[in-house]
């Protein structure tokens, strides 16, 4: 199999998405208490697809045992409710091509919504946030867009303030709430509050 199905043009509402801090919770390491080379073989039959035989086991691991299960169900909402399509800003892009990404995300039968992946910026002013504004110069057709990310949130609320869902340890439902606010053009709510140093969220390890 050559190609996942899924849209081939980009609709006009996008999620710039991270992953760490949004659908994996970083204290979350479950996937070293499981076999998974034995699991890189059963995707690559459940799918009737030879390119998990040739992916890293450790991210195959990490988004079959330990993404949230929570978070994975409101960025289908999202997805779903805002007619929005995924491009991929996270650090998960690097090395990795758009099939291959499609494929972890079709683990959680996401992949039809993931379409793109932001280039990444190797110098100031912005980074991450410059890449995302690159992005958007690039594809004039996107209207409305929301970045949902746990990191760069100075350098978010300095460029899109408006458009920055700043998660905590995974996407939760005020995320989602804001996040879907945003992709349909509604007032949002503030961005949460940074927590205190050493304070974790209740909930964390639930959903």
């Amino acid at each position: 199999m050559e190609q996942i199905d899924g849209p081939e043009t980009i609709r006009r509402r996008v999620i710039f998405l991270d992953i760490d801090g949004v659908l994996q919770p970083p204290s979350r390491q479950t996937r070293f208490k499981h076999d998974l080379d034995e699991l890189r073989r059963s995707l690559a039959e459940r799918f009737d697809d030879e390119i998990y035989l040739s992916m890293d086991k450790y991210d195959l691991g990490a988004v079959y045992h330990d993404w949230d299960s929570g978070a994975v169900e409101r960025l289908r909402r999202l997805c779903a409710d805002c007619n929005a399509n995924i491009v991929i800003s996270s650090d998960w892009r690097r090395s990795k091509s758009i099939r291959r990404l499609q494929a972890l995300f079709r683990i959680h039968d996401l992949h039809g919504y993931v379409i793109d992946a932001t280039k990444e910026i190797d110098g100031p002013p912005h980074y991450r946030a410059g890449e995302v504004k690159e992005y958007l110069e690039s594809h004039p057709e996107i209207v409305r867009f929301v970045i949902i990310d746990d990191g760069f949130r100075k350098e978010f609320d300095e460029l899109f303030p408006e458009q920055f869902v700043h998660t905590g340890y995974r996407l939760e439902a005020d995320d989602e709430e804001r996040a879907r606010q945003i992709l349909s053009g509604l007032p949002a709510r503030p961005n949460r509050a940074l927590p205190q140093y050493g304070s974790v969220p209740s909930g964390l390890f639930g959903g």
